[in-house]
């Protein structure tokens, strides 16, 4: 038996060891994934964060003491949910906020609405397209500095297309650099305009660290798709020669294959004409998405078995043909948030100034703006509201995902490619963290 990763330090100080009782009998931890590799297992146990390796059965047996200290086999009838939901929230209070006061870490910033591109699945088809004022911009530079403490911030330009709105921008960072504010700046874009006097900027002044863009299919489809009102006639290469300087200058692309039931072949066709395009797949990360209703978010186009396969396949290829996939790292500490929307460290900020708490809900529910103090708390509540599921209650990744009940993704429906998709993720990043420990153990 090997360990590879000692427990999150805060797992390790609620939880404690687990004493092993002669009068109980055990069962394998509900909350532990399991992984095939090198001849033997991975065993990951999602609440402790606690990574292990076996060679076979006989050490499972073996080791079965210290496997029960730690957590990875609990007493039949042991309420896993309960103790889980109890070592979670005694975290919560260990990192929070004593002061009451909330520093702003993150800031999603829309320098427009508007979009040179015409993709049919778009979430945001019939939102209002308007753009930020120079005064606005001003003011969202000004409302950053007041709201950060003096820290170093995260700023993610998003849009419509937030290139077509440099100037704002430009603006918001020279005004953080006079503030004195340090920042560093991501982009989700469809990449047209991302020529190389923007990326001379992105380097310069926005201190772009990562962009993503997505390709919906090979040249034709991907025309199609993207339908540009102002396409040079060859959009498609003009992407992808876009894309190579970005990744040359020093910025990470993030190339997001949006996958439906129509293209999901396409895109192997695609894995291969990438990897012939980028002969340096330095910052070049590839990975394949699920694309999802417009008109309903938490609804795949396609089969969910169908389309899980199919990003399996994709991802296969494209680690074939030599692609970084994007699979993050384990987390190494308790999430206190399920992302932006239940995080008071983060805001998105209209173009007009207003606030609110959710990409997917943008004008809907704002609740508040940077030109004022006052805030709809009620709001801000509901966007904190979790829900849990009849499918929760035995998944195994159920101490690290949070449903928030206004979630457009999940709400109260979690489908079984979704948790397919976070499960295979999960086991890709287990597997990532072993070849990690073996590499630098040499």
């Amino acid at each position: 038996m090997e360990v590879i990763l000692k427990p999150i330090a805060a797992a390790q100080t609620i939880c404690g060891q687990q004493k092993k009782s002669d009068n109980n009998i055990y069962r394998k931890s509900r909350h532990c994934v399991e992984v095939n590799c090198d001849k033997g297992k991975l065993y990951f146990h999602t609440l402790t964060g606690m990574l292990v390796f076996l060679q076979d059965d006989g050490e499972l047996e073996k080791y079965k003491e210290f496997l029960i200290s730690n957590w990875f086999f609990v007493p039949v009838g042991f309420d896993e949910v309960a103790f889980s939901d109890k070592v979670l929230q005694i975290a919560g209070l260990l990192h929070s906020n004593k002061n009451g006061d909330t520093v702003k870490k993150s800031f999603t910033i829309l320098p427009t609405t508007d979009c040179n591109a015409r993709c049919c699945y778009c979430f945001e088809a019939g939102t209002r397209r308007y753009s930020m004022s120079e005064e606005t911009a001003q003011g969202v530079s000004a409302y950053i500095t007041c709201t950060c403490g003096g820290e170093p911030v995260e700023l993610h330009w998003f849009g419509g297309e937030p290139l077509l709105n440099i100037q704002a921008i430009d603006l918001i960072c020279k005004g953080l650099q006079k503030n004195e504010v340090k920042y560093n700046s991501y982009m989700i874009s469809n990449g047209y305009y991302l020529d190389s006097k923007a990326v001379k900027k992105a380097v310069d002044l926005w201190n772009l660290k990562k962009i993503q863009i997505t390709l919906d299919g090979t040249k034709e489809t991907y025309e199609r798709v993207k339908a540009y009102v102002d396409s040079d006639g060859d959009a498609y290469n003009r992407v992808l020669r876009n894309i190579e300087n970005a990744a040359k200058a020093g910025i990470k692309v993030y190339i997001r294959l949006n996958t439906g039931a129509k293209n999901a072949d396409e895109m192997l066709c695609l894995a291969d004409e990438l990897s012939a395009r980028f002969k340096d797949k330095k910052n070049i990360v590839v990975c394949p998405s699920m694309l999802f209703d417009a008109k309903d978010a938490s609804k795949i186009r396609g089969s969910e078995t169908q389309m899980f396969d199919s990003i399996i396949k994709i991802k296969r290829k494209l680690r074939e043909n030599g692609f970084a996939i994007n699979t993050n790292q384990l987390e190494c500490e308790f999430k206190n948030n399920n992302c932006k929307a239940d995080n008071d460290a983060c805001d998105i900020i209209l173009p007009d100034g207003r606030l609110c708490r959710c990409e997917l809900a943008l004008e809907k529910e704002c609740y508040g703006s940077i030109d004022s103090e006052e805030c709809d708390a009620q709001q801000l509540k509901l966007w904190k509201e979790q829900v849990k599921l009849p499918e929760c209650f035995d998944c195994p990744l159920y101490p690290r995902c949070t449903n928030l009940k206004k979630c457009p993704y999940v709400g109260d429906h979690c489908s079984k490619a979704m948790q397919s998709n976070k499960l295979q993720t999960l086991k890709q990043q287990i597997l990532t963290a072993y070849i990690d420990s073996k590499e630098e153990s040499v």
